[in-house]
């Protein structure tokens, strides 16, 4: 036999302090007394106070659903009304991910101070082509991470957070993500939708060139394990006496984008170089949705002994000449060299101003000597 609270009839359906006892909770209740219902344990005492869930350490309970469960709880969404005041706050239109990183989906009720978990009901569900599945639910002291590792906080879902965790997100899991929320007898649900990028991984070589007896040389630039596809690549030249880059476009060769086994992207670019009678930089620059700014890597060629050395050059939003080794010789130079100079013009002047004030000294000396008086003499 059900309960007591959830044998009530129409006619006392408005003494419920949470709605009438045709909502979905009390329907719930209904179900458990059954005995061939499916029973949802703390959720028999429709329309009384329950203890709380207790949250592991992990933060969540993980317990198994009976069979039949989820069809039941979609069919009593349907049924319970539209949250008049129960207002969510989700991450916005659009949230960029990282691959492989670890994701939080927030999804936050507004206003609530604490809730009684026992009336509370989360759902995270995933669309993508059209298709609809589930990665979380919990409801009551029952809870299911359909995704391995997802999880939302039974401790701060009692102050209304029901943000969505993810451990090591993947690029099969992009998509739009559903948060659906019942607090009975409201509902109420907000979506965001997932994009994950990957930033590729730059790398220079350089090898000779087949061609001419191998007196030409081979810059490669490799760009691999980026997402999404698009991608720019540019290369830059500029002699070490200037200071202007320019883009080079002759001897550039970039090769077709190849699919990874992880979905993820890679791609090569070379640059021919001829031999010159001066020294040489040249940066491979990188265009990626996954960077605010472009990044690049450079290397130095010294055409005296064709040998060349790289670094990296810090991403900017205009990629500008380094200083080169040089120009930085000559700046040390000149500051030394005005030190010294400075150095010796107060050297100088100190030196000149004591023998000036030496020679003033002996003559009141010799005047005071020659006259034979004791007087004082001013000396100018």
């Amino acid at each position: 036999m059900a309960s007591q609270s959830c044998q009530r009839g129409p006619e006392n359906a408005h003494m419920h302090p949470k709605g009438p006892c045709c909502s979905a909770l009390c329907f719930l209740c209904s179900l458990g007394s059954s005995p061939h219902g499916s029973s949802l344990g703390p959720l028999r005492k429709c329309g009384r106070r329950s203890k709380p869930v207790q949250s592991s350490p992990e933060g969540s309970r993980v317990a198994e659903w009976p069979d039949g469960l989820l069809s039941l709880l979609l069919l009593l969404w349907s049924l319970l009304p539209s949250a008049g005041g129960l207002e969510l706050e989700m991450a916005g239109t659009t949230q960029i991910v990282f691959l492989h990183e670890d994701v939080t989906i927030p999804c936050k009720i507004l206003g609530s101070l604490h809730l009684d978990l026992s009336i509370v009901g989360v759902i995270w569900s995933l669309k993508k082509d059209g298709d609809e599945s589930e990665v979380f639910k919990f409801y009551g002291d029952q809870l299911e991470a359909v995704r391995p590792g997802a999880n939302v906080s039974l401790l701060g879902l009692e102050h209304g957070d029901a943000s969505l965790y993810l451990p090591r997100f993947e690029l099969w899991e992009a998509g739009e993500y559903q948060c659906k929320v019942v607090v009975t007898p409201e509902k109420k649900e907000g979506t965001t939708r997932l994009e994950v990028v990957a930033h590729p991984n730059m790398s220079l070589s350089e090898k000779p060139a087949t061609a001419r007896g191998g007196k030409e040389k081979l810059i490669i630039c490799q760009l691999d394990g980026f997402y999404p596809e698009a991608l720019d690549i540019k290369w830059m030249g500029s002699a070490l006496k200037d200071s202007h880059f320019q883009e080079i476009t002759e001897g550039v060769v970039t090769g077709p984008t190849v699919k990874n086994d992880d979905g993820t992207f890679s791609v090569t670019s070379s640059l021919a170089l001829k031999p010159a009678l001066e020294d040489h930089m040249y940066q491979c620059v990188v265009w990626h949705r996954s960077w605010l700014m472009p990044q690049s890597l450079n290397v130095t060629v010294f055409e005296n002994t064709r040998d060349s050395t790289h670094g990296t050059v810090p991403p900017t939003a205009e990629v500008g000449p380094p200083v080169s080794e040089p120009r930085s010789v000559m700046i040390y130079v000149t500051i030394i060299g005005l030190c010294i100079l400075l150095f010796s013009v107060i050297v100088c002047g100190l030196w000149k101003w004591k023998r000036l004030t030496t020679s003033n000294t002996g003559l009141c000396l010799r005047l005071d000597v020659r006259c034979g008086s004791t007087s004082t003499v001013n000396c100018i």
